[in-house]
């Protein structure tokens, strides 16, 4: 039985941030790829993902004020906030 030989996969990667598409939206600044995104690899992310975070990020911006208002105390008693 012959072996079979599949065809090395083509990545798209991020002229932005480098990293393939896919994983853009882990990368340092996903806002500045998004338009970059839109343009060469529309079909990775639906357009609700790659919209603006100004828009309907209200939920966004209360989750990170919480989040920012956590206090964590170190093992001496130092507290260490955001």
């Amino acid at each position: 039985m012959a072996a079979e030989n599949p065809a090395p996969v083509r990545v798209l990667y991020c002229a932005v941030c480098g990293l393939p598409a896919e994983y853009c939206e882990f990368g340092h600044d996903f806002e500045r790829c998004k338009p970059w995104l839109r343009a060469h690899a529309p079909g990775v992310y639906p357009e609700e993902h790659l919209a603006s975070s100004s828009s309907g990020g209200g939920a966004v911006d209360k989750v990170v004020e919480r989040l920012h208002g956590v206090g964590i105390s170190t093992a001496d008693g130092r507290s260490f906030s955001h």
